[in-house]
């Protein structure tokens, strides 16, 4: 019946049975006939990747499909050619399906002496776990190579553009220079404005007049309704705290033009001789 997994197996195993030389051989029959339920037809050995278009094709395995180590066996599914490979190194069996036309290949590895017990019998005494193998054949080996599609990189990279906008992420949003602000909507009320404040300062010589580093007394911007003591257009507002002792320095006079400042005395200085102020008195 063809619902049964195992259809087939016992006549594919008979036709190639007295050519079995080694366990090797009876998974490389076993996955023969694993493809040719699934449509493959055999066409030759060898890994020659081009077609002549008269290749006779076949449920058969080829002659002289055992006779090296390796093992190389070429098949067409839908007039695509593939080639199975088989290679035993190490007691283990790595067996590649390759499909010609855009070089996808899938593969399988198996431990040779742990897959197959005995070359002779039935396919129990065989290959005890058949079941699973013919799974992992049909899914590692199989369905790997024949459900990719080969206009599968073509399509992601010609895929026609949305015309629907995604909405922006607001941690991608462009900043503006000495602006940080959200997008519009985000929070639900329009961002203020954050003036530029010490962006300058990354520049000690920042143009635009919002000053860098270095202090500039002659800055036109400066407060000229306090404008302190000193060189002429004053010190800034705050520069001699409140009640701070502090000795001008600078032409006397007042530091705006026309303004006289008297000469205190300086208290720092030594008394002039014959000064005495009668204070211990």
């Amino acid at each position: 019946m063809a619902s049964d997994p195992l259809f087939g197996w016992d006549l594919t195993y008979k036709i190639v049975e007295k050519d079995i030389k080694r366990k090797a051989d009876v998974i490389v029959a076993f996955i023969h006939w694993n493809l040719s339920k699934r449509g493959f037809r055999s066409i030759g050995i060898g890994d020659e990747r081009t077609l002549t278009g008269d290749e006779e094709k076949s449920e058969l395995l080829p002659t002289g499909w055992n006779d090296k180590d390796n093992y190389a066996l070429r098949y067409l599914l839908e007039d695509k050619l593939f080639i199975l490979h088989a290679l035993s190194t190490d007691g283990n069996l790595i067996i590649n399906l390759m499909r010609s036309e855009d070089l996808a290949v899938s593969n399988i590895a198996l431990k040779i002496d742990d897959t197959v017990k005995e070359t002779q019998g039935s396919i129990e005494k065989m290959i005890p776990s058949h079941m699973e193998l013919i799974y992992n054949v049909k899914r590692d080996l199989i369905d790997t190579v024949t459900e990719r599609s080969t206009a599968t990189v073509e399509t992601q990279t010609s895929r026609p553009q949305s015309n629907t906008r995604r909405p922006e992420d607001p941690l991608r949003a462009p900043s503006r220079p000495g602006i940080i602000s959200d997008p519009p909507g985000l929070w639900g009320i329009s961002p203020p404005r954050i003036p530029s404040i010490g962006r300058s300062d990354l520049d000690p010589f920042a143009p635009g007049g919002s000053g860098g580093m270095l202090y500039n007394p002659f800055e036109p911007r400066r407060d000229l309704e306090n404008p302190g003591l000193g060189i002429p257009g004053g010190l800034p507002r705050g520069a001699v705290p409140p009640g701070a002792r502090f000795d001008p320095f600078g032409p006397p006079g007042g530091p705006l033009p026309g303004a006289r400042r008297p000469a205190p005395p300086d208290a720092d200085h030594l008394p002039p001789p014959g000064f005495n102020d009668n204070m211990f008195m």
